[in-house]
C-alpha cells in the first residue's frame, strides 16, 4: 500500500514538472498575429459548404505547381505560395514561360530564393501593342478586341449648331451651351471573336436605329501583324421603320510600339441617301433613290502621357457623292475630320474633339455639316463634341 502511494506521488511530481516546462516554452513563443479572415478561425469545412467556381478574374494557377497562385491587381502581379504562406510581387523583367516547373517537393528555403515562372502571350507581342480602352477612336473603329460577355456602352455628343470659334462663342462656352445631337449605343461580345451592337440617334437626326454584327479577324497581342475586324450594319430611320441603309466595314489597326496606333477603315454603304434627307425623315419623308457610296477613313492616336492621347481622323467619300444644294449643284467635296484629346483609364475613356461632321453611324459619319442644313464645314466651322465610353462587364 505504501509502495503504491509512493509511486502515485512520484508520478504527480513528474507531471507537474512537465506541465510547468511546457507552459514556460509556450510563453516564450510570441502569439500568432490576429487576422481579419474569419475563415481562419473556422473548423475544417466539408464539401457541403463549398461551391465550385469556374474562373475568378485576376487569379490563375501556376503551371506545374500545386501550391502557387498568380494574382493580378492594379496592373501588378503577385505570387501567392500556400505552402510557405508568402506573398511576393513579380517584377516585369522576371516574367518567363512556365514549363513543367514542379514545386510540390520544393522546400520553404528553396521557394524563398526561386524566381517564379509566369505564363506569357504567344509571341511576346503584348508588350508592343498600343493600349486603348474604346472600340471607337471618334467615329472610326479601333479594332479593339472585345472579350466574351463584355458589354460596352457609348455616349456620343455633337454640338453641331454652334461653331466653337465664332465671334462671341466664349459666352456659350464654345458651343457647349447649345443644342446637342446625343446618341447612345451598346456593343456586346457574343463570343471571344464575334460581337453585336445597337445604336440610336436623336429625333433631329432621323431617330436612326443601327443594328450591327461583326467579328475579330486578327489581333496584334497574339502575334499578328495588325488587328482587324469586320462589321455589317443596317440603319433604319424613324425607329427602324424606313430608309434602310446597309453598310460593310473593314477596320485595321497597327501599333507603333506602345506609343501610337494608326487606323484604316474602308466602308461601303448600299442604298445610301443625303444626310439632310435621312435627318428629316421623321417629319418629312422625301423620296430619294439610294446610291452606293464608298468611303475611306484613316486615323491616328498618339500617347502624350500613359493614359492621355492626341487623336485625329478623316473620312472621305471616294464614290457615290450624294449631297447637293437646292439648285441641284453638288456641294464641295470635303472630308469629314476631327482632332481631339482622349483620356483612358481602366474600362473607361473620354474623348473631347473638334469636328466638321455631326454623323456617327456607318453611313453618315463621312458626311459634313455642309450637307446638314448647309452649315460651314471648313476649319472655321468646327464644332465641339465628345465621346464617353464605359465597359460595364
Amino acid at each position: 500500500m505504501l509502495n503504491r502511494l509512493s509511486r502515485l506521488f512520484q508520478s504527480a511530481i513528474f507531471l507537474s514538472a512537465l506541465c510547468g516546462s511546457s507552459g514556460a516554452q509556450t510563453s516564450a513563443v510570441p502569439p500568432a498575429p490576429a487576422t481579419n479572415n474569419s475563415l481562419a478561425a473556422l473548423p475544417e469545412l466539408n464539401q457541403a459548404h463549398l461551391a465550385p467556381v469556374q474562373q475568378l478574374e485576376g487569379l490563375q494557377f501556376v503551371q506545374g505547381s500545386t501550391s502557387q497562385l498568380l494574382l493580378e491587381k492594379d496592373g501588378k502581379r503577385y505570387l501567392i505560395d500556400t505552402q510557405t504562406q508568402t506573398i511576393r510581387e513579380v517584377k516585369a523583367e522576371a516574367v518567363e514561360v512556365a514549363q513543367g516547373a514542379a514545386t510540390a517537393s520544393t522546400t520553404p528555403q528553396d521557394s524563398q530564393t526561386t524566381t517564379p515562372a509566369v505564363a506569357k502571350t504567344e509571341e511576346k507581342k503584348d508588350d508592343e501593342t498600343y493600349y486603348t480602352e474604346d472600340i471607337f477612336l471618334w467615329n472610326l473603329p479601333t479594332a479593339h478586341h472585345l472579350e466574351k460577355k463584355a458589354l460596352i456602352v457609348d455616349f456620343t455628343h455633337r454640338f453641331n449648331f454652334n461653331e466653337a470659334f465664332e465671334p462671341g462663342s466664349i459666352s456659350t462656352l464654345f458651343g457647349l451651351d447649345g443644342f446637342s445631337l446625343s446618341s447612345l449605343g451598346f456593343t456586346y461580345g457574343i463570343t471571344d471573336r464575334f460581337f453585336a451592337g445597337i445604336y440610336r440617334t436623336p429625333t433631329s437626326f432621323g431617330r436612326i436605329i443601327q443594328l450591327s454584327a461583326g467579328a475579330q479577324l486578327s489581333r496584334e497581342d497574339l502575334g499578328h501583324p495588325f488587328s482587324s475586324t469586320f462589321r455589317v450594319g443596317v440603319e433604319g430611320t424613324d425607329h427602324f421603320r424606313s430608309k434602310y441603309i446597309t453598310s460593310l466595314e473593314l477596320a485595321f489597326a497597327r501599333s507603333i510600339k506602345k506609343r501610337a496606333q494608326i487606323y484604316f477603315t474602308p466602308t461601303v454603304s448600299f442604298n445610301n441617301r443625303p444626310l439632310q434627307v435621312v435627318a428629316n425623315d421623321v417629319f418629312n419623308q422625301t423620296p430619294f433613290d439610294g446610291k452606293t457610296t464608298t468611303a475611306l477613313g484613316a486615323g491616328i492616336s498618339v500617347d502624350i502621357r500613359p493614359t492621355v492621347a492626341i487623336v485625329g481622323e478623316a473620312i472621305y467619300r471616294v464614290s457615290g457623292w450624294l449631297e447637293q444644294t437646292a439648285s441641284g449643284v453638288p456641294t464641295p467635296r470635303r472630308p469629314s475630320f476631327m482632332l481631339g484629346i482622349q483620356k483612358k483609364i481602366y474600362r473607361h475613356s473620354f474623348t473631347l474633339g473638334l469636328t466638321n461632321s455631326p454623323g456617327t453611324t456607318l453611313s453618315t459619319r463621312s458626311a459634313t455639316r455642309g450637307s446638314y442644313n448647309g452649315l460651314d464645314d471648313t476649319f472655321g466651322g468646327l464644332t465641339l463634341g465628345f465621346n464617353l465610353s464605359r465597359r460595364l462587364f
